[in-house]
């Protein structure tokens, strides 16, 4: 892997820029520093070993040379999109979800963004901004993707079960290849991004559909329902045990599947958003 080589299968992707590193301490610091000196919608940065690379909620995600993918992507919003720019993550889920079926795997999303195999976590996504005004100038949607075996995390330090793409696959998988199609489906859908059809394939792909699950939220705070769906604006439907619709934003929580019989539901209108 170099950049002459990622350049070049790169070539036809759509992209504006594109920057290499043989390692780097994270792709998303070194995309929002891009931003401030300019660089343009639709900018990569990849890099074959991440040393400092987060998730949601400051979570770790590091990334092992030669076993994963660890890019982000830089977007300016245009005026039309800005009023969305939440969707811009589960877009990533979406078009990692549709890049796996080319290795005959059917990925689900455990909303809001993140990427699942047999149920085990094969791909996170960050995204930040750069705001002025109240308004997003600009974003970085940061991008991980266990690959290979040696990819994925020891389990002392799993939060969730994970596996990777080529377990799945049974056979290797091209770091580029897979890169090049996720990229592919990214852009493919960003014109749709508040279509109908986005929302629909996001929903095809819902993780837990109709199973019940327990969302814990800052302060203590949980909901336990069943997963109903997803609403316009990317918030997950919740039906709890009294048959009521929650309507749950995306944020710093933890979503988690409930094995067996489900306990009573937390209630009060401070869960409800």
């Amino acid at each position: 892997m170099d950049e002459q080589l990622l350049k070049s299968r790169l070539k036809d992707a759509g992209l504006s820029a594109i920057r290499y590193f043989d390692s780097i301490g994270s792709t998303n610091d070194f995309a929002l520093k891009w931003i401030e000196q300019g660089a343009a919608d639709q900018s990569l940065v990849f890099a074959d070993h991440q040393t400092a690379g987060r998730g949601r909620m400051q979570r770790r995600w590091i990334t092992k040379p030669d076993s994963a993918l660890a890019f982000s992507l830089v977007l300016r919003p245009t005026a039309e999109e800005i009023p969305h720019v939440q969707l811009f993550s589960p877009l990533g889920a979406l078009a990692i979800c549709e890049a796996l079926e080319a290795y005959g795997l059917k990925a689900q999303i455990k909303w809001p963004n993140d990427v699942l195999l047999e149920g085990k976590k094969t791909a996170g996504i960050l995204l930040e901004a750069i705001w002025r005004d109240s308004q997003p100038q600009a974003m970085v949607i940061g991008i991980g993707v266990n690959v290979a075996p040696q990819s994925i995390p020891t389990t002392e330090v799993l939060l969730f079960p994970a596996t990777c793409i080529e377990s799945g696959a049974g056979k290797h998988v091209d770091r580029l290849d897979l890169l090049y199609n996720i990229l592919a489906q990214y852009l493919r859908w960003r014109p749709r991004l508040t279509s109908d059809s986005f929302l629909n394939a996001w929903e095809e792909r819902l993780a837990y559909r109709d199973e019940w699950v327990q969302i814990e939220q800052p302060g203590d705070q949980q909901i336990c329902g069943r997963v109903s769906g997803i609403q316009s604006n990317g918030s997950l439907l919740i039906r709890d045990n009294q048959d009521k619709i929650i309507s749950v934003a995306a944020g710093d929580l933890h979503l988690r599947p409930i094995q067996g019989n489900h306990p009573a539901t937390p209630g009060g209108s401070e869960n409800v958003r």
